[in-house]
């Protein structure tokens, strides 16, 4: 940069790379944009039904889009969703038709217990990850089963000690997991303020069992009220440890979330990079904490009565709950082509996370992008995405909880 800091700097430290970045190498305006409007919308509860007949079968996707745990968009442009509440994968054309419905509930060849994770192997294959590592079903596109996966739970606990069959686990795109080796919290009630989850083993293990140690990391934070409660702390859903993989070489992401550093490792688990950035964080003014107070309410109102859950007033529960600055990482994705975008909040006072950094392969912050206000945007449990080439698609929930996928177009033309 003529005349001026470099907009990064790289360190080799014991052949591990330190990419520190002190600004994006495209300033505000000049680099990508998402769409303000949707141009895909699938489900959201409308019931069109032929000839308004209510008595008809119904002809679009709004009560076939249900606790959707997985997004994918296909090379022919058809979007699929894996939606756990109906025990099913569906296929539909970017117009919202239906056009293949693929597994059923049941325990059987190509049925689901309780699906929860959807992988899409290029150009045809689609992969559902079962509930307590049921076997693992791979499909093509029109909807044949090819075979399946059995998982030996025995080994696997046996590999990585701690874990079991409710371990939270992300499957990779070369067939190996990591999987968490979670640590309770203790017993009794954590002292008032926010309260990290205690550290979890992420734990890479491949088809033959061998296992490699990604690190520990911090697992949610949890609000406790100064007030006893009959709750003794609850999620914010601000703080906690991602992880995202993709791109080309492989590669696995981790951030710790409240720290703004990401370690890239490769897909057979070695740390080949420290993704640093430089800048200040975003302080929490007060429009701001007002903001993200009404957010995180009208989100968890969505689930039934909060007061009712928390054994308080929310203004009670939320008294003191203050932080000086907004966590620098609010998620992780890798989108098809290798790029890396993480969350996060800007300086808007939306009370959400309302904008992207999208970091290269080699750890180079590219720009920003701002879109999307929203409490629960691509969090891997709550709302899924998928990012490609040309759309965002991402789980999204209207004041009714109702679910509806949206695909927003990703404008690319800069550079």
């Amino acid at each position: 940069m003529a005349g001026g800091r470099a907009p990064f700097t790289v360190e080799d430290s014991a052949g591990i790379e330190i990419v520190a970045n002190h600004a994006p190498e495209h300033p505000a305006g000049t680099f990508w944009t998402i769409d303000d409007v949707p141009e895909i919308v699938l489900g959201g509860g409308r019931m069109v039904t032929p000839n308004d007949d209510p008595g008809a079968t119904v002809a679009d996707s709004a009560q076939l889009i249900w606790e959707v745990s997985g997004l994918a968009r296909l090379e022919d442009g058809r979007i699929a969703v894996l939606s756990t509440g109906n025990h099913q994968l569906l296929l539909f054309e970017p117009s919202g038709e239906l056009s293949r419905v693929i597994g059923d509930r049941g325990d059987g060849p190509g049925e689901f217990t309780r699906p929860q994770h959807l992988q899409y192997l290029p150009p045809d294959t689609l992969v559902v990850w079962d509930y307590w590592f049921a076997p693992t079903s791979y499909f093509d596109t029109v909807g044949t089963l090819l075979g399946e996966r059995t998982i030996d739970l025995r080994r696997m606990m046996e590999a990585a000690p701690g874990t079991n069959a409710e371990s939270t686990m992300f499957p990779l795109p070369d067939g190996s997991l990591v999987v968490v080796a979670g640590n309770d919290f203790p017993p009794g009630t954590p002292a008032p303020g926010f309260v990290r989850g205690p550290l979890s083993e992420f734990i890479r293990i491949d088809e033959s069992y061998s296992t490699r140690s990604l690190g520990s990391w911090e697992g949610l934070e949890l609000w406790v009220p100064q007030d006893e409660s009959p709750m003794p702390g609850f999620p914010t859903f601000m703080v906690e440890s991602h992880l995202a993989s993709g791109g080309d070489p492989q590669s696995i992401y981790i951030s710790n979330g409240d720290t703004d550093e990401v370690r890239q490792f490769s897909v057979e688990g070695n740390l080949v990079r420290i993704i640093r950035r430089t800048t200040d964080p975003v302080p929490v003014s007060d429009a701001a904490q007002e903001a993200w107070e009404s957010a995180f309410v009208a989100y968890w109102s969505k689930w039934g009565d909060l007061e009712r859950e928390l054994g308080m007033t929310t203004e009670r529960f939320l008294a003191g709950m203050r932080r000086e600055a907004f966590p620098p990482v609010a998620g992780l994705v890798v989108d098809t082509d290798g790029f890396l975008w993480v969350r996060e909040w800007s300086a808007s006072e939306v009370g959400m996370p309302d904008r992207w950094s999208v970091f290269g392969p080699d750890g180079r912050w590219l720009g920003v992008i701002p879109a999307l206000p929203d409490l629960m945007l691509c969090h891997r449990r709550l709302s899924p995405c998928w990012i490609d080439g040309e759309y965002l698609l991402a789980v999204r929930r209207d004041e009714l909880g109702i679910e509806r996928v949206e695909g927003y177009r990703i404008g690319r033309d800069r550079p």
